[in-house]
This record gives structure tokens, sequence and C-alpha cells, in this order.
């Protein structure tokens, strides 16, 4: 009987130890593609942002079409995705990119010439609005906010 409950001890030990390593490595899986969530969604709002910009600068009344623009975005935005968009949102996000423009958010010259490259190839308005060229610049943009 002694032997039978030291063995189911001892599996008891082992099996503690490797739950407790399986949990570590779950936790920190979840943790990572938060962290991975965060930092895309951030890229997300930053490029959202720069496209509010320079929509408004080809505009002849900009300040006038900006407000209607940021209002409708709010209600377009709101009905497709949901909750966050709203116009206090969609300014945030204007003013987010107004405030980390590419220059602040590449801080070596590799990193500038690695992703900035990339948004340049696009020589005219409708060629820097596709979705491809957002979607390609997202992982080098989203490394440039690094969040806690």
């Amino acid at each position: 009987m002694t032997k039978k409950r030291e063995r189911t001890g001892e599996i008891d030990v082992q099996y503690e130890s490797i739950f407790n390593d399986v949990s570590g490595i779950i936790e920190a899986a979840r943790s990572s593609a938060a962290r991975s969530v965060n930092s895309i969604m951030t890229a997300a709002y930053w490029l959202i942002g720069r496209r509010i910009v320079e929509f408004e600068q080809s505009g002849k009344k900009r300040a006038e079409y900006g407000t209607a623009l940021i209002e409708r975005l709010a209600v377009d935005m709101s009905k497709r995705f949901g909750r966050g968009f709203s116009r206090q949102n969609i300014q945030q996000m204007r003013l987010f990119y107004l405030l980390y423009p590419v220059e602040r958010i590449f801080q070596t010259p590799s990193g500038e010439s690695a992703v900035a490259g990339q948004a340049s190839i696009c020589q005219t308005v409708s060629g820097k609005s596709q979705t491809v060229s957002a979607e390609s610049s997202f992982a080098g943009i989203a490394s440039r906010f690094p969040l806690s």
C-alpha cells in the first residue's frame, strides 16, 4: 500500500508540473495574441486617420467637408462594424495620425525605407486607397506601436 501511495503522489507531482507548464504556455500564447491584436488595431486606427487626412487635403472646403466626412463615417462605420466608431473616436483616429506622422513612428533609416517605401509605391490617390496597400503595411506599422 505504501508503494502505491508513493507512486500516486509521484504521479500527482509530475502531473502538476506538466499541468503548470501547459498552463504557462497557453497563458503566454494568449498574452502574445492580445498584444498582436492590439498592435494591429492601433495600426488600423493610424491608417484610418491617415486616409481621412489624405482625403481632406484634396477637398476644397476642407474644414466643412472634414466635419461632414467624420460624421458620415461615424454613422456608416457604426452600422457596418458596431461600436467603436463614434464621431469622437474617428476624430481621435485622425488626430492620432496627425500627432504621429510617418516620420515619427519610423525611428531608424532602415525602418523608414522598409515600410515607407511600400507606401510610396503607389503614385495615384486611388492607388493609395487600395485595400491591398493597407493590408501590406499593417505588419510594418504595427511593429512601430509596441504595446505592453
